[in-house]
């Protein structure tokens, strides 16, 4: 017997969780599975959630606290593929880690996706100028956010824009 909460087939809550599922399969079917994920945000929940996540993609997971933190795991680290940067830090918030991470030339070509609560107008275009190369609005949308990681990271290893 099924669930009177199941989503019936055709509706649209039956077409998100397929969408979500194929979105969740391409990514943990190996896209990723290897690649190192930098998580820099000062709240530990987040981290955590953002951790689950990854790691049932088969990604090794770095985390940091602050931009500081995130700046010198960098310095030491070069299997870092990916930075999940939280914008509002103390500190140093995430415009500002963001930016430091470009001046840095290996880091320059870095996938830095913007992951935040503040979602007001315009706070894309202030993300992607600070060097985020694509944004994420809390509460996260896991599917944008695998879409995201993978697009990013195929585009990293080929060395071509993403699609």
């Amino acid at each position: 017997m099924s669930s009177p909460f199941a989503a019936r087939p055709g509706s649209e809550a039956g077409q998100n969780r397929t969408t979500f599922r194929s979105s969740r399969n391409r990514f943990y079917e190996g896209a990723a599975a290897g690649a190192t994920a930098l998580i820099v945000d000062d709240d530990p929940r987040n981290t955590f959630a953002l951790t689950a996540v990854l790691k049932r993609g088969k990604m090794l997971v770095v985390t940091a606290n602050s931009g500081p933190v995130a700046l010198e795991i960098l310095q030491n680290r070069v299997d870092i593929g990916v930075v999940l940067m939280d914008i509002m830090m103390p500190v140093m918030d995430g415009y500002q880690a963001m930016a430091a991470i470009r001046q840095r030339p290996r880091s320059a070509e870095l996938p830095i996706i913007a992951v935040t609560g503040k979602a007001v107008t315009g706070e894309r275009q202030r993300c992607l100028a600070a060097g985020a190369c694509d944004f994420i609005a809390k509460p996260i949308d896991t599917v944008a956010l695998l879409t995201a990681i993978r697009r990013w990271l195929l585009a990293a290893a080929t060395h071509l824009p993403p699609s």
